[in-house]
């Protein structure tokens, strides 16, 4: 999406239809529109991970397609379609969106298939910043802290999604789940040095947000959980898909700035993790720190550590807007250095801290 860190939350708020890319209209009457668009983004990494005793040199990236179309009724409707297929620099072909969509034009609107949803721990200009997981997939894993930010129900994860939205004025208002296996949730296995069974239950997670718009400035709450129980066992029997998340952001936006400030607690088994993070952006230069808090206690699971770990990251970067003199042609410079300090009883991370920059060429057409 271009510029998404430039806008106020009111437009995020109000932009539950179609993704931003506009690319090439193929077709635009009074009843309906399609378009194919899409971006292209390529990445030159450097990392220094002192945990793996490595430097890692390397370009990734990506070309995404984007195929669009909205037709609209006499009653006032709309229908919806959007697809977005990912052809990656290491020969792989992925998705990113694929969804359906119907409602009333600037009401309610009931989507499907496979998306995001409203993002309640954003990151500004995140030209590098590197988490274990994908989407709403691996982001548990006993090898690392964890830095939760309000994803684990938001979409794009192995199974199926469905959700309502509707805008009243400066109040927006969504309602989405996920629906079937959520043991990919959970990286390797394992949780907390338990294996986890095979025999699993569908989920079903719920995730509502309220967001209100005052002018410059915007707020969105959230809550994210599961309703079955026993969906995601260990091998003893343990309930670890028993989690409930809770997440708040605030974004205040002027001509030049954007400000935003996050806060996201989970409450899991033998677990509580909390992060905050804030981040600016002012004229193409972003600036961001996160800090991550997990406190472990041992009582479900013998294999658990007991005491905290905390990583703490910092972030930057900065873009080159219409280079040369094309619009929608960037070129972005990128740096983190993150940090772990493993206060648990059995050390169950390795104290590191690591750090990396890259140089990204990104092209919206």
């Amino acid at each position: 999406m271009k510029n998404t860190f430039k806008l106020s939350l009111a437009a995020v708020l109000v932009s539950s239809a179609m993704a931003a890319n506009a690319g090439i209209s193929i077709a635009d009457s009074e009843t309906g529109n399609f378009s194919i668009g899409g971006d292209v983004e390529f990445d030159f990494n450097f990392q220094d991970l002192e945990g793996e005793d490595s430097n890692n040199f390397n370009q990734t990236g990506r070309i995404l397609l984007e195929f669009a179309g909205e037709r609209y009724t006499e009653s006032g409707h709309v229908f919806q379609v959007n697809v977005q297929p990912l052809m990656q620099s290491n020969g792989e072909v992925a998705l990113d969106d694929a969804w359906f969509a119907f409602g009333k034009q600037d009401g309610w609107n009931l989507r499907m298939g496979r998306f995001e949803a409203f993002d309640m721990f954003p990151v500004g200009q995140d030209t590098f910043l590197e988490y274990s997981g994908d989407t709403s997939n691996e982001l548990v894993s006993d090898a690392a802290p964890y830095v939760y930010q309000m994803k684990e129900a938001r979409g794009r994860g192995s199974d199926g999604q469905i959700m309502y939205s509707q805008s009243f004025d400066n109040l927006y208002i969504e309602l989405a789940s996920m629906i079937g296996d959520r043991s990919d949730l959970f990286s390797g296995g394992e949780y907390h040095g338990a294996t986890i069974s095979a025999d699993t239950k569908d989920s079903v997670l719920l995730r509502p947000v309220v967001g209100y718009q005052a002018g410059n400035f915007g707020i969105a709450a959230s809550l994210e959980t599961n309703l079955v129980k026993d969906a995601v066992v260990t091998t003893d029997g343990v309930d670890i898909s028993d989690r409930m998340g809770y997440g708040v952001t605030a974004n205040y936006t002027t001509a030049d700035w954007n400000l935003i400030a996050n806060f996201a607690y989970m409450d899991a088994v033998d677990e509580n993790n909390m992060t905050v993070g804030v981040n600016a952006l002012y004229k193409g230069f972003g600036l961001g720190y996160i800090h991550a808090n997990n406190d472990y206690e041992r009582k479900e699971i013998a294999s658990s550590a007991d005491g905290k770990a905390k990583v703490d990251t910092v972030y930057a970067s900065y873009e080159f807007a219409d280079v040369l003199q094309v619009e929608d042609f960037s070129i972005y410079l990128g740096a983190y250095y993150t940090t772990i300090d493993d206060q648990t009883d059995i050390k169950a991370f390795e104290e590191e801290s690591d750090k990396g920059v890259r140089v990204r060429f990104k092209y919206f057409f």
